[in-house]
């Protein structure tokens, strides 16, 4: 509403102006709740919102992101080429900023818009409405706002009511808004959409979805398109030591390693059964390039257990390497007092798990310098 009194007053193009100048002031940025989103195996997104935060965070994570827009009062592109894993197609379904025209910017460019897709004025590409109308196939809904009316008429139109599998929302609201979400929810669940509404913190939902997609490749062993993963006999090794309770982000950090062309170690993912634990960890330290520590509450808290064994043997292994030359890296993944055996060595802050570059160029230059 604070829009359609501007554009009244000022007219269209001087509110055009105001929201390219507020995006551009932003060009380039993201954050980590694309960043988490953009690592994950989507071949398709429509997204609401016109900044280009989530393209930013796919092109950085080595994707080929095709992006697409509707336009709810000009022209529409006749043929889309649906995504893959590799090239996702990202969709702004509420116009882009590289066309300030197709921006829905107002209450009544919002009306004009439902009113184009629902007259059929301006459908949508084909290939989407088709993905839309799969009854096979599950949508995952961020901060959708399914508590606004116009949204559950668009959702009507984009997808009806015939789907034969269930979707998920994550829905952010206040606390004050409690009473708002209970009748949301009870509203879909009486309803034939088949959507499941949960309230959560998008950016925790995120991260935690990663960490298990991740993980879930990891147990696998698949490069994250169902292929071997194949990694340079000649590459760095690395050990990747933890306490018990960082299982899952070692993990994570093992995948993150391997994609980066790494040879991480592992004791969830390279011991067998039958293996001799003690002998194995011990042969293994004394064979590996880099021996990386993962810094957290709960191993500052291990006065006994037996990744202190692992840290003083990599101590021990330490003494053969020059003076600066790095063998032990200790990566901190949160804020935690540092271990006292490897306070003085160089620490990767990783709390900020977008930094993970850092540790991994820190290995591959160091041991490019160790093979001249």
């Amino acid at each position: 509403q604070v829009s359609q009194y501007y554009s009244i007053e000022r007219g269209r193009n001087s509110l055009e102006a105001r929201a390219s100048s507020f995006f551009c002031e932003r060009k380039g940025m993201t954050t980590n709740l694309h960043r988490n989103l953009a690592a994950l195996p989507f071949y398709f997104t429509i997204t609401t919102t016109p900044d280009n935060m989530l393209l930013e965070a796919l092109e950085k994570e080595g994707k080929e992101p095709l992006v697409e827009r509707y336009h709810f009062n000009g022209d529409n592109p006749d043929i889309v080429n649906m995504g893959t894993e590799k090239k996702p197609l990202l969709f702004y379904l509420y116009g882009a900023m590289a066309e300030p025209g197709s921006l829905l910017l107002t209450e009544n460019d919002l009306l004009d818009f439902l009113v184009a897709l629902i007259s059929e004025k301006r459908p949508l590409p084909d290939i989407i409405l088709s993905e839309l109308h799969d009854e096979h196939k599950s949508f995952l809904f961020l901060g959708f706002g399914f508590r606004h009316w116009y949204l559950r008429l668009l959702l009507h139109v984009l997808q009806g009511r015939s789907k034969g599998s269930h979707s998920f929302a994550m829905e952010q609201f206040m606390p004050e808004n409690s009473e708002e979400l209970q009748r949301t929810i009870f509203f879909y669940k009486k309803s034939d959409y088949k959507i499941n509404i949960f309230k959560g913190e998008l950016n925790h939902f995120a991260e935690q979805l990663r960490e298990k997609y991740i993980a879930q490749v990891s147990k696998n062993g698949t490069n994250g398109n169902g292929t071997k993963q194949v990694l340079d006999r000649n590459a760095p090794e690395v050990f990747i030591c933890h306490a018990s309770e960082d299982k899952d982000y070692a993990a994570s950090l093992y995948k993150t390693l391997a994609d980066a062309g790494i040879r991480p170690w592992l004791d969830k993912e390279n011991l067998r059964g039958g293996d001799d634990w003690n002998k194995q960890i011990e042969k293994t330290i004394q064979k590996i390039d880099y021996f990386v520590v993962l810094q957290s509450k709960a191993l500052a808290n291990k006065q006994v257990g037996y990744v202190n064994r692992e840290i003083n043997s990599a101590l021990d292994r330490m003494k053969e390497f020059r003076r600066g030359s790095p063998f032990i890296i200790p990566v901190k993944i949160e804020e935690c007092p540092l271990l006292e055996d490897v306070h003085d060595l160089q620490t990767i802050d990783l709390t900020d798990r977008s930094n993970v570059r850092e540790l991994t160029s820190t290995i591959k230059r160091d041991f490019a310098q160790r093979r001249r």
